[in-house]
């Protein structure tokens, strides 16, 4: 079903009306709400008002008013760890053809995108939650602003939408809603509400608002922005999580975090408990010295005494009355105390029997806190198998047996959770959005020229293993593989990654030592080694470069500034170029002039 088609009036008006949802969208917004409550810290009322055995009104009220989101910590702990997946030590992005697209939507993508300067980062800092906290929403490419002719280039985001407001999906489309105003035009309909809407279908991106005509009882849509895409496909996807079948053909998706779900939510359960126990502790139950009450109401000049709280009496139908006493307000009891709030006793109701001897006019009840304390504890360890659920609770326990710098701890089941969430974020979600923003750059202009757009997709390598070590722990590596005798080649790649994890903050000094590390011809080889290969699998001119590296380079650098910026063959072609001006230079010559006299003087001899 899509937006031109006659029975899409009847969608939006079944939507508007009626609230007509798609199959599974009272499972995805529960399974959203649940989850948001840890991941963004909303409050849980459906948790905090469920009412405690015997719990009195205002210590529910005081439980629901001072909740914090303590869960929230936790999670946003398993989302750091989770992060690691986007350290550019651990995936890469590798760009086929240098051409002036590729540049373009490199520097788009990498470089100056809106707000968060790369997707990388937008999607760390945004899809990342939004997928734990709700996997069934979508991630939708759209263009920033609609261009006013064909000439603009369209500026093409990334935008997120949850589960609540996707109100409608199939196979032709998706239907965001976006917002509800109440006659945004200062039109005669005062009370009449809009409904803003943004589309997606294979052909076109479009906003459009509806509202209800109550005259003609019709549905009228107003658009507002049309983009043309022509895609042959839709540019949503979802977020995605763990797959679950519905059993009626229908599949929704759980958060990758959802096994920590009920240990969380017993948690703030089990938090919630303990402030109402606290509460309870800091203001215990008061009792004071009573009373039964001894109220007497007089009607018609009879006298009736109070009863429990309640004084019944007769009226003149013959009919009774019931009443709550004024003496006591209905609690059957009084308190013998003076107006300054001095409790009033005498001394022979303390003499009355043995057993209120001691009797206090005023006391409190004393708690039990055994109760407390193992509630306590309990919140805490279900904080704890919240994480261990999610194959998060190894870090709690690194650096507790560590020898040198080699970790025993077990780290595979954490690993697979972090290759799961690195599928779904580099396989799909960033290579989906790099397959759009390249259909929004260049669509328009390959269909006009027949060319293939697709040319231009970078390959996303996602990272494979996650352990990332301190520069001390590599360098300590560094110095094992050395000793063991491994290939240089081997060696130099460890080299390269020491450097470029150091160095991180001076980019310009880290260039130029992996440059140096690049063009070294006989890496790790001592002088020996290198004058025993000479003339076999060295050459000189590669002999020469490796002993005057730093100073050939330092010298085309001078000579040219952006020596830097060429290939490594380009590069290296300058060295030999230096190379072989050395090796002329250093060239033994014999003086044949010499020879020559000498041979004269031996004739006339």
């Amino acid at each position: 079903m899509i937006y031109e088609s006659e029975e899409y009036v009847q969608l939006l008006y079944d939507v508007i009306k009626n609230k007509r949802r798609h199959e599974v969208y009272e499972q995805t917004c529960k399974h959203a709400e649940a989850m948001s409550v840890h991941v963004y810290g909303d409050k849980p009322m459906y948790l905090l008002e469920r009412t405690r055995p015997r719990e009195e009104a205002d210590v529910k009220a005081y439980r629901i008013d001072n909740y914090e989101p303590t869960t929230k910590a936790g999670c946003d702990k398993a989302l750091d760890i989770v992060s690691k997946i986007f350290n550019p030590t651990l995936y890469s992005i590798r760009w086929k053809e240098q051409d002036e697209q590729v540049k373009e939507i490199k520097s788009y993508t990498l470089d100056y995108y809106p707000d968060y300067n790369s997707i990388i980062a937008f999607n760390k800092d945004v899809v990342l939650r939004k997928m734990v906290a709700d996997p069934n929403g979508i991630i939708a490419v759209k263009p920033k602003r609609i261009p006013e002719n064909d000439a603009t280039k369209v500026e093409p985001i990334i935008s997120v939408y949850g589960s609540p407001n996707i109100w409608y999906r199939d196979d032709d489309h998706f239907l965001i809603f976006v917002k509800e105003e109440t006659n945004p035009d200062k039109s005669s309909r005062e009370s009449t509400p809009y409904f803003y809407f943004e589309y997606f279908d294979k052909n076109m991106y479009l906003e459009f608002r509806v509202y209800y005509d109550g005259t003609t009882k019709e549905i009228v849509r107003e658009e507002l922005k049309r983009y043309i895409t022509n895609f042959d496909e839709i540019p949503c996807w979802y977020l995605r999580g763990k797959s679950r079948d519905l059993n009626n053909g229908w599949i929704i998706y759980e958060s990758l975090f959802s096994s920590a779900l009920p240990h969380w939510n017993y948690a703030i359960v089990h938090e919630s408990d303990l402030l109402g126990a606290f509460i309870n502790h800091m203001h215990p139950q008061k009792y004071e010295l009573a009373e039964e009450c001894d109220y007497v109401h007089e009607y018609e000049g009879q006298k009736y005494r109070c009863m429990n709280g309640r004084v019944t009496f007769m009226v003149a139908d013959g009919s009774s009355k019931n009443i709550v006493c004024p003496g006591c307000n209905g609690a059957g009891m009084r308190t013998v105390k003076s107006p300054y709030g001095v409790y009033q006793y005498t001394k022979q109701k303390l003499d009355m029997s043995e057993g209120s001897r001691g009797l206090q006019p005023v006391g409190y009840i004393t708690i039990p806190t055994e109760a407390t304390k193992m509630l306590e504890e309990r919140t805490e360890r279900m904080i704890q198998k919240g994480m261990w659920a999610i194959n998060m609770d190894i870090e709690e326990k690194v650096g507790e047996n560590q020898s040198g710098v080699a970790k025993v701890i077990d780290r595979s089941a954490q690993h697979d959770t972090l290759g799961v969430f690195a599928h779904i974020l580099f396989d799909i979600d960033i290579n989906n959005q790099y397959y759009f923003i390249n259909k929004y750059l260049f669509g328009v202009e390959a269909a006009s020229s027949r060319t293939e757009e697709d040319k231009n997709l970078p390959q996303v390598n996602k990272p494979t293993t996650f352990d990332i070590a301190s520069v001390s722990e590599l360098i300590n590596n560094f110095k094992v593989a050395k000793e063991s005798g491994l290939d240089p080649n081997f060696r130099r790649a460890r080299e390269m990654e020491i450097l470029s994890r150091d160095l991180s903050t001076n980019p310009d000094l880290k260039e130029y030592l992996i440059t140096l590390l690049n063009l070294d011809p006989a890496y790790g080889l001592t002088v020996d080694e290198v004058n025993a290969i000479v003339g076999k699998s060295l050459t000189r001119e590669d002999a020469i470069i490796h002993f005057n590296l730093k100073k050939f380079v330092d010298r085309a650098i001078v000579d040219n500034p952006k020596f830097m910026e060429m290939t490594k063959e380009e590069q290296y072609a300058v060295l030999l170029q230096y190379a072989a001006e050395t090796v002329q230079a250093t060239k033994v010559e014999i003086d044949t002039n010499l020879l020559n006299d000498t041979k004269g003087a031996s004739n006339q001899d």
